[in-house]
């Protein structure tokens, strides 16, 4: 667990993991990977292992959030997200998913936010020829199963807590990036319209909702440069997000990725990216670029909502 300047007068992080809200955080992490693999695996997802390194050829390169090692002169990037490999997987799997660690050195000013976290692991997931529909569906149906089973079987654990956790029904509301647009600009959190939604954002309208909520329809060049682009409405990409409701903020984020090798230069370009970093990402492409379409959900975050813990706690 990574410890910031700013915390070490305070005491030593492992003394948390001797409270009682750290002992059922754990316990509850428990049953939410084992549970989330036996529905996984149900849904027909393969799991794999996930890279803790990949190579690099400007990882001594300052970069704002990615952290570098350098192994025997050979440069490297520490994980901070599966993408690249997950649509390498389904060139051989219809459906994967890996608990993967991610680190991501976010300013110190996102440290409060509830979405902000600098070593984390999430659960990816990737799906072969589906659509942003097929994976709204897909989530909603195994984060319906894994709330049910968690409910009933850390019922002892939730009541101990204080905790009074209904499952979500699902379909999950979806609003458009336009209609969240319009009610931030209502409710005094105005941002450049294209941009990609600030977390205060969502933030504020997890606090206002009853259940977990999708945003989708995000203009071009507001997200990744992945994420592709709807043939039939250019101005939209094919990408999406889930919102968890008390105020919990981001859940989930993904969408179908591009696999035009031109698009994806450009989209690096606008983005200002270093395209030789991707040189074997768009051989992939070429060679062999599959559809695809996936996610990924926090793990952390998802044990936080479940047990209603805010990040102060």
């Amino acid at each position: 667990m990574i410890v910031l300047e700013k915390e070490k007068e305070k005491s030593p992080r492992y003394l948390e993991m001797f409270t009682e809200k750290a002992k059922a955080a754990l316990a509850v992490q428990h049953v939410v990977l084992h549970q989330s693999r036996r529905i996984l695996d149900d849904l027909d997802f393969v799991e794999v292992l996930a890279p803790v390194i990949r190579p690099s050829p400007d990882a001594d390169k300052k970069n704002k959030w990615r952290v570098s090692n350098d192994y025997y002169g050979a440069p490297n990037w520490l994980t901070s997200n599966m993408l690249i490999y997950k649509q390498a997987l389904i060139r051989s799997f219809n459906k994967v998913y890996t608990l993967s660690p991610n680190i991501r050195l976010k300013p110190l000013s996102k440290t409060n936010s509830s979405s902000q976290l600098y070593e984390l692991y999430q659960l990816d997931l990737e799906m072969r020829e589906k659509t942003v529909s097929d994976v709204i569906e897909q989530t909603e149906l195994f984060l319906e199963r894994l709330f049910q089973n968690v409910n009933v079987i850390c019922v002892n654990i939730l009541q101990e807590s204080g905790r009074e956790f209904p499952v979500p029904s699902t379909p999950f509301p979806r609003i458009t990036y336009s209609e969240l647009y319009d009610v931030a600009t209502s409710l005094d959190y105005p941002f450049l319209y294209g941009e990609e939604v600030p977390l205060e954002v969502e933030e504020e309208l997890s606090r206002e909702a009853k259940r977990p909520f999708w945003i989708i329809d995000y203009p071009t060049g507001s997200r990744g440069f992945y994420y592709r682009e709807d043939p039939k409405r250019p101005e939209y990409l094919l990408s999406m997000k889930l919102i968890y409701p008390e105020g919990f903020g981001e859940a989930s984020s993904g969408g179908e990725r591009e696999t035009d090798v031109q698009k994806v230069v450009e989209h690096l370009k606008l983005s200002g990216e270093n395209i030789e970093e991707y040189k074997l990402y768009l051989e992939m492409l070429k060679l062999d670029g599959k559809k695809s379409a996936g996610l990924g959900i926090g793990v952390e975050r998802l044990v936080r909502f479940i047990l209603g813990y805010k990040k102060s706690q």
